[in-house]
């Protein structure tokens, strides 16, 4: 529909309390293709990040592939990765839990006014824009689909 858009997300300070615990940033009911689009849309990005493998001690800054990285982290049990993207000083990072859902974590004490808020926003907006799906940030957890969300992000 034309002349419509999604309100931005509210800065709210009481979500951003550094309590100990981290904040979630959550796609639910992902594929492949929704992996495949967050690595293709890093590529064009303005941020640093990199992919760290754990058991090889080894990292990549270069070209991400989703297939490449879910094949090899299922033939080696005892394999985990990392991805973490800097915007403008929040880090947002990824453990790789589940295909099914991609979360990123973040240290909401990086968070400390509406200025800082606005890199939460940012990426906020690139998720969901690059994977054209919901996006959700709750309080960290396991279970985000019965959380309720601080932050809500929908493509329109």
């Amino acid at each position: 529909m034309a002349g419509q858009h999604q309100a931005e997300p509210a800065y709210r300070a009481e979500d951003f309390v550094a309590d100990g615990a981290l904040r979630d940033v959550c796609v639910l009911d992902t594929t492949l293709d929704d992996w495949r689009r967050i690595f293709d849309g890093l590529r064009v990005a303005p941020w640093n990040y990199v992919l760290t493998w754990t058991l090889a001690g080894t990292t990549e800054s270069g070209a991400l592939d989703a297939s490449v990285v879910w094949s090899r982290l299922e033939q080696n049990p005892e394999e985990s990765a990392s991805l973490a993207i800097d915007v403008d000083g929040v880090w947002f990072t990824c453990y790789f839990f589940d295909v099914e859902e991609i979360e990123f974590t973040f240290d909401p004490s990086d968070v400390v006014d509406e200025a800082t808020f606005a890199h939460v926003r940012t990426f906020v907006t690139w998720l969901g824009r690059t994977t054209g799906r919901e996006v959700i940030v709750t309080m960290e957890g396991t279970d985000h689909a019965a959380m309720p969300a601080l932050i809500r992000w929908q493509p329109l």
